[in-house]
């Protein structure tokens, strides 16, 4: 079993008490003809490395003085070898395995030996299982690899929630011939199109950032998911991938303040919050079956005790939950993509689109399904100022009421009534590749701002990047059209994630490979390693601030961002990290630069708000501070918005019921409801 000697080697060379600071870490197998192979060595101080590579089947792609190597290799095993200048010599033999069938739902031939079988286009949160079934002699063992080659898990079958989107490998030692039953990894199609060649962005300048306080770093098997604000807490939702469960948990002053824990396989993977509603989160839950697996949306209050709990799903297809938002009324509405067939609908081929109202209560009260006959999938949704919910994604076909499919695939807006009947949809692409990642509504103005990726020219002007590059948008509310989009990324590449709104704008965090103008990535310009990115642009689409973190040599995903008076929050997932498990996640901030002064805390205005009179009987006059972009909603007792307002301090009720209402006031930092009485 050959290719156990790197594990080994790890575990006998950390034990040395002659070079403790030193470890070994790369691939488990190689393919042949395979690229972008990594290894690395943690370096003591005052020592350097220089690698080397013997054999036939290997080169050096790149400097060979990094800590961190890349390397391609042919058709033999190679030897790879670390010279540190302190006389410490590292090397070990990595053998190529041969490529079996690539992994998908069924029973999949095996024969005999060790092959690596490749599984295509998991993505993050989704489970799968792989387990050996009608072998005629002694099982397989079965070795789970990242698509570098780390190894995650080994056993005799595998059971496994990815925390990152994208490949994985199982390796397959099998003693003789049999099958391996294969459930959860379906398939989806990979994005085509071309990368154009045209003429590149020029790069603005970056700072590199300084992350000035950890308020949280798990070290045991973690993946990052969301990230929002409500009030002067800061709510997280991280999945342990050791304890197959969710913790969401409120920090408050940098201090945790409580935890809501999930059952086990129960994976939250979107949170979204309402000032009088409370928290609520959607994902998965159940098993890799298509029959088991089952959309999972929550309902939990500002402190953390669960008030609802609903799972639906189809029969014939995976499920896929990823937007949540509240109702006017406080119900909710949960959205995502299907393989199968909700009751009362029937698929229109590939991946639907799917939205369910849900009451207060955990009812299902509509649901709708609709998409085209290729892929069309949701991954976000917010309720909008007029009361309609809109639903951002992508699709290979043609889902918009007017125009063309531009690409591979394009981005698409559908809005949607509280009762899920549709009002309109909205299709905007290249001519190349146009994903759909987060959403976020501007309260005050009802515009709404997106991020994704590209591979085209999406926004005029940008040139059509070598690479993949994060777009950000802003989009009327009222028609659809793009107001402002911008495109960032160096060459090298990038995957945008997530968008929040501040006080001045919308921050952007997305994670790169490349160098932006004034940072250095060290990981070589391969995917192997990555740096988190944050951009801050104005409500007008100038860009304010963009930063570079993590020159380390270790991978970065950027999962979340949110705001907090003049701190900025990040969540992120640290990968391939020496002698830690694939995944650990840590929630940082650090000062934003466009607000550095005044207070810490965005509730503040809150006190100087002035309702008068109250009760009141025809006018509410409204004073604060605030003297434009802010929005009012005044709610009935039974949750129903029964006015709006726009930047206006004097409000007429005279059309109103004597009664008690809620008046809601948005603004770009928080919201503030207070209680009224209109009495005549």
């Amino acid at each position: 079993m050959k290719y156990f000697t790197i594990l080994l080697f790890v575990f006998g060379f950390v034990s040395d008490t002659r070079a403790q600071s030193v470890l070994y870490s790369g691939p488990e197998v190689l393919l042949p003809n395979s690229t972008e192979n990594y290894a690395r060595v943690e370096v003591p101080n005052g020592v350097t490395v220089i690698w080397s590579i013997s054999g036939n089947g290997g080169t050096i792609e790149g400097g060979k003085t990094n800590p961190l190597v890349f390397f391609k290799v042919t058709t033999s095993p190679i030897v790879l070898t670390a010279n540190l200048s302190n006389a410490t010599s590292i090397s070990d033999t990595i053998p190529i395995v041969q490529q079996g069938p690539t992994l998908q739902n069924g029973n999949i031939a095996m024969v005999a030996g060790i092959r690596q079988h490749r599984i295509n286009q998991i993505l993050r949160g989704e489970r799968f299982k792989v387990k050996p079934v009608n072998f005629t002699g002694a099982n397989p063992t079965l070795t789970l690899l990242s698509s570098q080659g780390r190894v995650i898990a080994r056993g005799d079958s595998i059971d496994f929630r990815a925390p990152t989107r994208g490949l994985f490998f199982v390796v397959v030692d099998a003693p003789a011939a049999g099958q391996l039953k294969v459930e959860g990894i379906p398939t989806i199609t990979t994005p085509g199109g071309g990368i154009g060649t045209t003429t590149p962005l020029i790069q603005p300048e970056c700072t590199v950032g300084n992350l000035e306080y950890q308020l949280a770093n798990d070290q045991h098997l973690t993946g990052g998911e969301s990230m929002v604000t409500l009030g002067n807490q800061i709510i997280t939702a991280v999945y342990d991938f050791e304890l197959r469960k969710t913790h969401i948990r409120a920090y408050q002053n940098d201090q945790l303040t409580w935890t809501w824990s999930s059952n086990e396989n129960e994976y939250i993977r979107t949170l979204n919050v309402h000032p009088t509603f409370g928290i609520a989160g959607i994902g998965s839950s159940g098993g890799a079956l298509n029959r088991d697996d089952q959309v999972l949306v929550v309902r939990i209050t500002s402190n953390g005790v669960l008030q609802a709990k609903t799972s639906f799903g189809t029969a014939d297809g995976t499920d896929y939950g990823y937007g949540v938002s509240f109702l006017g009324d406080g119900s909710i509405m949960a959205t995502g993509f299907t393989e199968g067939s909700f009751s009362g609908f029937s698929n229109a081929g590939a991946l639907d689109a799917f939205a369910v109202h849900i009451g207060s209560t955990g009812a299902i009260l509509q649901m709708l399904q609709y998409g085209t006959p290729a892929n069309d999938r949701v991954f976000a949704s917010q309720t909008l100022t007029n009361g309609n919910v809109l639903l951002f994604g992508d699709t290979e076909g043609q889902i918009g009421d007017t125009g063309n499919p531009q690409g591979a695939f394009d981005i698409f807006f559908t809005e949607l009534t509280p009762t899920c009947t549709q009002v309109k949809n909205t299709q905007l692409g290249t001519d190349e590749n146009d994903l759909a990642f987060d959403l976020v509504v501007d309260p005050a103005s009802g515009d709404f701002f997106i991020t994704g990726m590209t591979t085209g020219e999406f926004a005029p002007g940008f040139g059509n990047p070598p690479r993949p590059q994060v777009y950000t948008a802003r989009i009327d509310h009222q028609n659809h059209t793009i107001a402002w989009m911008k495109q960032l990324g160096p060459k090298e590449g990038q995957s945008g994630e997530s968008l929040a709104l501040s006080s001045t704008g919308v921050g952007v965090i997305f994670y790169t490979f490349g160098s932006f103008s004034g940072a250095n990535n060290n990981s070589l310009g391969t995917p192997a390693s990555d740096d988190m990115v944050v951009a801050l642009f104005d409500f007008d689409g100038q860009l304010d601030a963009l930063f570079q973190f993590d020159q380390t040599i270790e991978r970065i995903f950027a999962r979340a961002i949110t705001f907090r008076g003049n701190n900025i929050f990040v969540l992120r997932d640290h990968v391939y990290e020496p002698g830690k498990p694939y995944i650990t996640t840590s929630l940082d901030r650090f000062t934003n630069p466009i607000e550095a002064t005044g207070s810490d805390d965005p509730t503040a205005w809150k006190e100087t708000i002035q309702v008068a009179p109250n009760p009141a009987s025809t006018e509410l006059n409204i004073s604060f501070p605030e003297t434009s972009n802010y929005a009012i909603e005044i709610i009935n007792i039974n949750g129903s918005i029964v006015l709006k307002s726009q930047n206006q301090n004097r409000v007429d009720i005279a059309r109103l019921e004597n009664g008690i209402y809620f008046l809601r006031i948005y603004t770009s930092k928080s919201s503030c409801t207070k209680k009224i009485v209109i009495k005549r």
